[in-house]
């Protein structure tokens, strides 16, 4: 397969700059930091006049460093918040594969990019209907009944609700953790103290289970085994606080509910 070509270092620059937003998108998504670093370092250094590609990802950030003629290009980018979107991974994918190989100019990959950075998340009612739906399949296997499994679906399904309104503002994962679990928390006490027939427990253990950081923590120990030790441990740690966010805002309405019932 022939290379790419760039005529200068502004080129040059921007070829870098390209595979860093595509690193950067990758990581705010959910994917892996070593896909992320081998997807930046694939992309330069399918550029003859690139070279030394050197790259460091963090959850946070994304260091590269490159040789372009014997001089040296080192760039930055930040990464801001995070969130879980397979359709961008894939169309991420697949889009720097078709880069490498040559099927886009500079001009038309930016605007790919841009294409894919729009790609909506799946409808609200969508997204609701199967939370509630994973929500209540876990209140059954944990031991709950068909009246529980009604419930928590409903629960599940405003849980999702509240934590997409959550997303659209910056606040930090672990507050938006605490505040879906203390909806989850206050919707199952409330639920359960209308009628005896409905188990708090069975409820909030299966409507907490899609906040639980499966992703988080399967991605973070792929980190490790891959040899990214630091990006492997900044992940469990976040997924260790996630953890915790749950247990103290279902601690937090559990205590409450026993002081006020006495």
């Amino acid at each position: 397969m022939e290379k790419l070509h760039v005529n200068d270092l502004n080129e040059a620059k921007n070829v870098i700059n390209l595979a860093m937003i595509t690193g950067q998108m990758l990581i705010k998504n959910g994917a892996e930091i070593y896909r992320a670093e081998d997807t930046i370092e694939r992309m330069c250094a399918g550029v003859e006049e690139i070279r030394e590609v050197e790259v460091f990802g963090l959850s946070s950030a994304i260091f590269v460093s490159a040789q372009y003629t014997g001089e040296t290009i080192t760039m930055f980018k930040d990464i801001e918040s995070q969130g879980v979107h397979l359709s961008r991974i894939d169309a991420l994918n697949s889009f720097s594969r078709r880069f490498v190989a040559g099927e886009f100019s500079l001009e038309e990959a930016k605007k790919e990019l841009l294409s894919i950075s729009t790609l909506e998340k799946c409808p609200i009612p969508m997204a609701m209907f199967f939370t509630g739906l994973c929500s209540a399949s876990f209140a059954i296997m944990f031991g709950g009944d068909w009246i529980d499994f009604g419930y928590t679906f409903f629960v599940g399904a405003i849980l999702s609700f509240c934590m997409r309104f959550t997303s659209r503002y910056s606040i930090s994962f672990f507050t938006e953790s605490f505040i879906g679990t203390m909806v989850v928390s206050i919707l199952a006490l409330i639920g359960a103290s209308a009628t005896d027939r409905l188990h708090m427990d069975m409820i909030i253990i299966g409507s907490i289970m899609p906040l639980v950081p499966g992703m988080q923590i399967t991605n973070s120990l792929r980190d490790i085994i891959s040899g990214d030790f630091l990006s492997g441990m900044i992940g469990i740690t976040k997924g260790i606080f996630v953890a915790l966010a749950i247990a103290l805002g279902v601690g937090l309405i559990l205590n409450v509910q026993k002081i006020i019932g006495g």
